[in-house]
């Protein structure tokens, strides 16, 4: 078992750092065309409201990319860290 952890979190952290690569990858969240609307007509509520859900948006997209490139990177290390050297034999 001791053996097949390293490349367990090897392949754990590569994943990881792939899906994070393709969400950076996409565009976040922008404002839609009721947010455009609210502000041409001036109304005030609709705008603060939508507003407010679009920056939420783009705080949780920055925070889930931030946790999974530090997820990678802890696999990473944990891996490489678990990783033992050949085994000397032992002289009597």
């Amino acid at each position: 078992m001791q053996g097949l952890f390293p490349p367990l979190c090897l392949l754990l952290a590569f994943a990881l750092a792939v899906c994070g690569f393709a969400i950076w990858a996409r565009e976040g969240p922008e404002a839609g065309t009721q947010l455009h609307t609210a502000r041409a007509s001036g109304d005030d509520n609709s705008r603060d409201a939508l507003e407010s859900h679009l920056e939420q948006k783009q705080f949780e997209r920055r925070v889930l990319l931030g946790l999974l490139v530090t997820a990678s990177v802890t696999m990473t290390v944990l891996g490489f860290a678990s990783m033992r050297g050949p085994q000397r034999p032992v002289s009597g």
